[in-house]
């Protein structure tokens, strides 16, 4: 009974998360779904064939992953020496407060207030200008992920390797890269994720530049068989992502 009450919470709460995500395949291939009927009245693949043909699609995707990758990359090197500090003090919370400040305001609200920036420096409506916005909230998930990572028992193989070898960079290689190799993984792909699905931000700082999630939000009431398939495309890297990040960082899923 007492193995069974976990299984049954945590069943729960992948039923309440994956749940939704099942309805997509189904509305993306239903040519009609008219309520209250549980199932389509007919399938077909108008909503793929509309994507498809869409000109915009293939350069809102190109530039969703390059500035999604860019930003996971440069949020994990910005995040990094960050992270190890925080980790080495006892921050008040004050700190913690201000790392994590853009992860408690709204997207759309910091997309239009760096708009009005980005405007005057040129990086309005550009790729870079798309890149630097993310980073203010790929950076501070990063923080949060990395900074677990700099346990003391890695800062005491560190010392030991400085006592060996004065070499900076080898023992970067050999002992703090492979010690912090699952937050890195993590941080890498969490740090995509948010950039690629960054909607507030895009619309603010980007509204020129075709992004794959400003290409989908105007299809959710106005064609949900279209907002379907668009939804598909948006999950898909995510959850490979995360797929290939926990393969690549051997984390194993809790035994129930």
């Amino acid at each position: 009974m007492s193995r069974l009450a976990p299984r049954a919470v945590i069943g729960s709460i992948i039923l309440l998360l994956v749940g939704p995500l099942l309805v997509l395949p189904v509305q993306a291939f239903a040519d009609e779904w008219r309520a209250p009927n549980l199932v389509p009245q007919r399938f077909g693949l108008r909503g793929v064939e509309r994507v498809l043909n869409d000109g915009l699609l293939p350069e809102a995707v190109a530039n969703s992953a390059v500035v999604a990758l860019t930003a996971a990359l440069i949020g994990v090197l910005v995040a990094w020496p960050a992270a190890r500090s925080l980790s080495q003090l006892d921050a008040p919370r004050t700190v913690w407060l201000v790392a994590i400040l853009p992860l408690l305001l709204p997207p759309l609200v910091i997309g239009e207030g760096l708009r009005v920036w980005f405007i005057r420096l040129g990086l309005a409506d550009s790729l870079v200008g798309l890149v630097l916005a993310h980073l203010v909230f790929v950076v501070p998930y990063c923080v949060l992920v990395l900074t677990p990572g700099f346990t003391p028992e890695l800062r005491n193989r560190e010392a030991a390797a400085m006592m060996l070898s004065g070499d900076a960079r080898q023992r970067l290689r050999s002992v703090t890269l492979p010690g912090m190799r699952r937050q890195v993984a993590l941080a890498l792909a969490l740090g995509f994720t948010i950039s690629w699905a960054q909607y507030g931000t895009s619309l603010g700082v980007g509204g020129g530049v075709p992004m794959l999630p400003l290409l989908f939000v105007p299809f959710v009431r106005a064609d949900p068989q279209v907002a379907a398939v668009l939804d598909l495309i948006v999950i898909a890297p995510p959850l490979l992502a995360l797929a290939i990040s926990q393969h690549r960082s051997g984390v194993d899923p809790p035994a129930l």
